[in-house]
């Protein structure tokens, strides 16, 4: 019985300094995809040291009120700053923390609700909500840059205002500096003696991050707060990312078009589907944006509205590349070749 002879293996396939740049260019796309992957999971998890604001402000005096600020929501359509204030006497203007040893009054901008509040001697202290303007365009997103002004002003209940010390602040019907500003007449403090004011402003909201400032005006009696938000880091480099994708998607798919129509080439229903699909994809991909407002932001501009338009013009052209492309039957039920193949039939032939 004859042994058959083993079959030699295979040369393998010297490779090529071709080769190992398309393995390292591969393997860099991959690894900067990693990176940045991690990179957002680090500023996920570190966002909130970065974008979070805490301002504490030294007393001027024993007997003073502390006011707690909490910002506790933003609404760039309304144009809306949202705030919890809680006042706290201290030293003799306090007969424990929660309650007042004189009748205060509580003067604030807030565009909703009350700008006058009071608080009886005696009687426990309850949190105020207000809420004041807030200047920006959010039609700037992801870029958009917001800021609003807290004006308050603590007074405390005598039976006649000092002599000697004249107020000096705005008549009641001139407008303030910046607007929603508090205004302050003489007549606010006929009866009344502004009262030192410690603050302490703390803002911590998801997808914002905020700066601030506290000053005090002599001149019109006012303890002002300033605040500037703009969105997060993490916010900012999602909606790149995004946009980024969304391009990149729309110019391949175009790409795509332009290979399947051109004259002589097999056509291929594969763009076509894609094309449809992006149509109705491509909204819901802008919508993963954190936060984004209506269609026609800045980033739009930039990515969304162009990548809906290319990706539209791209499935009209292979819909109407398919009816003229596609071979049609004849009567005796055999495929006719469209006239652009039919010459290539005949040179084969």
């Amino acid at each position: 019985m004859l042994e058959s002879a083993p079959i030699p293996a295979a040369p393998r396939a010297k490779k090529t300094p071709r080769y190992w740049l398309s393995m390292t260019v591969r393997a860099l796309i991959l690894l900067g995809i990693a990176t940045m992957y991690f990179i957002s999971l680090w500023f996920s998890q570190t966002e909130e040291s970065r974008r979070a604001l805490a301002l504490t402000e030294a007393a001027s005096a024993d007997d003073y009120v502390q006011l707690d600020i909490r910002i506790t929501g933003i609404d760039p359509v309304k144009a809306l700053l949202y705030e919890r204030i809680r006042l706290s006497p201290r030293g003799t203007l306090a007969i424990d923390r929660n309650r007042p040893a004189e009748d205060l009054t509580l003067l604030l901008n807030s565009v909703a609700g009350q700008q006058t509040i009071h608080f009886a001697k005696g009687e426990r202290i309850e949190p105020v909500d207000a809420a004041v303007n807030l200047v920006g365009d959010n039609n700037k997103y992801p870029l958009d840059i917001y800021r609003a002004d807290l004006d308050v002003l603590v007074s405390k209940k005598v039976a006649r205002a000092p002599l000697g010390v004249p107020f000096v602040g705005p008549e009641p019907l001139v407008d303030p500096t910046e607007p929603g500003g508090l205004v302050v007449g003489a007549g606010d403090l006929e009866q009344s003696v502004p009262l030192p004011v410690r603050e302490r402003v703390d803002a911590s909201i998801p997808q914002f991050k905020f700066k601030g400032t506290v000053t005090h005006d002599d001149v019109k009696k006012l303890t002002q707060t300033h605040i500037a938000a703009r969105r997060a880091n993490s916010v900012i480099f999602s909606s790149v990312v995004i946009m980024v994708t969304m391009m990149g998607l729309a110019v391949s798919i175009t790409a795509m078009a332009i290979k399947a129509t051109r004259p002589g080439a097999q056509f291929d229903l594969l763009p076509l589907s894609l094309s449809i699909s992006l149509i109705f994809g491509l909204p819901a991909l802008r919508n993963t944006q954190p936060g984004v407002p209506g269609v026609g932001v800045l980033g739009d501009y930039v990515s969304f509205i162009w990548a809906s338009l290319l990706v539209s013009l791209s499935a009209i052209a292979l819909a109407w590349a398919w009816i003229f492309k596609t071979p049609q039957r004849t009567s005796d039920g055999k495929t006719r070749p469209d006239t652009e193949s039919a010459p290539e039939i005949r040179d084969r032939n």
